[in-house]
């Protein structure tokens, strides 16, 4: 009954996952507006993800009160770059919140059940324009349904099947590969910077009593013999090794330039890293995503018959971000260009 109840009306909304831009997106939505958030997952959702909530993020939970709850132990962390490839090292004070990624989705997802119907454990499957609205093919329960909206918004991630419809393209991808393992609490995020290992970084990140351990590899690259070669150094210059408890992995865009960003056409828009909206120079994504979703609902609330346009503007400035942090990973991802930045910072 309920998958009957959810899935037999037409919506103005559909969005596809339920992550960070989605949430934010059904949440900022006015509550005129019918929208149905759907998810493949099961809810609460958990995604392999170091958990860091940086500046920008910071200000925008705390203007939704984010509860105490959803932080890991430390509370709060800064960063600490290594260059193992010029023996650099360099701390920063940033007081990054650290949270627990699967509770931060789910306080997510529970403030914004207040402005849509939710449904998870369903698979977008495929959609088909026409003048008046969109049909989207869904599958709940090995049951099949078509739902007609007026826009359809991909909050779908890296590998977004609405992306690809929309752009036939792709963007450089990487996979993370992370190891949560039984280790003595860190003060800092640490950001490791090794070409040997990947011309992107790995990371050690506190949470509670584990520590997790992990690197964003080429795909193309024989990940496992990396990753190994990875805990190697870890050991042999940290003295930090321990039997993995978890071993999770994912797929990261990373933009290689600002036509990698594909926002919208007439009907359909893209948020956060489905868009290509992500830090190329540090994998860095919810931030993005906060703001884009928030962007592309206030564009339908002020102009629900123009906000494809709408959205484009008020995602500039997310753009130019973005553009400034493709020059700063072409310079991180050089040792020699890398050695230069680090030491002038």
């Amino acid at each position: 009954m309920l998958f009957n109840n959810i899935f037999s009306k037409s919506y103005d909304v559909v969005i596809v996952g339920a992550g960070p831009a989605g949430c934010i997106l059904a949440k900022t939505l006015s509550k005129d507006c019918k929208t149905l958030l759907i998810d493949w997952s099961r809810i609460p959702r958990d995604k392999p993800c170091g958990g860091l909530l940086v500046e920008e993020s910071k200000e925008f939970v705390k203007k939704l009160e984010m509860p105490d709850s959803v932080l890991s132990s430390p509370k709060t962390i800064n960063m600490k770059y290594l260059d193992w490839d010029n023996n650099l090292e360099k701390t920063q004070k940033r007081d990054f919140f650290n949270v627990s990624r699967k509770e931060f989705d789910y306080w997510l997802l529970k403030i914004a059940k207040n402005s849509c119907k939710v449904s998870s454990n369903t698979k977008f499957i495929d959609f088909y324009e026409n003048p008046e609205n969109i049909n989207v093919l869904v599958e709940k329960d090995s049951r099949k349904r078509i739902i007609k909206t007026k826009y359809l918004i991909g909050a779908d991630g890296a590998l977004s099947f609405i992306r690809r419809r929309l752009a036939h393209k792709d963007m450089r991808y990487y996979f993370a590969i992370q190891e949560w393992i039984k280790s003595p609490q860190l003060e800092d995020f640490v950001f490791i910077m090794d070409n040997e290992v990947t011309d992107f970084y790995s990371w050690l990140i506190s949470k509670g009593e584990y520590l997790i351990v992990g690197s964003a590899i080429q795909r193309q690259t024989n990940l496992n013999q990396r990753f190994e070669t990875f805990k190697k150094k870890l050991k042999e210059k940290m003295n930090i090794e321990g039997r993995n408890v978890i071993r999770e992995g994912s797929i990261i865009a990373r933009p290689a330039s600002i036509n990698d960003i594909i926002l919208c056409n007439e009907k359909i828009m893209l948020v956060g890293e489905a868009a290509g909206l992500i830090s190329p120079s540090t994998g860095e994504g919810i931030s993005f995503a906060m703001r884009s979703g928030e962007a592309c609902a206030k564009a339908i609330n002020e102009s629900f018959d123009n906000a494809s346009a709408r959205y484009c503007e008020l995602c500039e400035p997310l753009v130019e971000e973005i553009k400034d942090k493709i020059k700063k990973a072409n310079i991180l991802g050089i040792p020699e260009k890398r050695k230069e930045f680090m030491e002038g910072k």
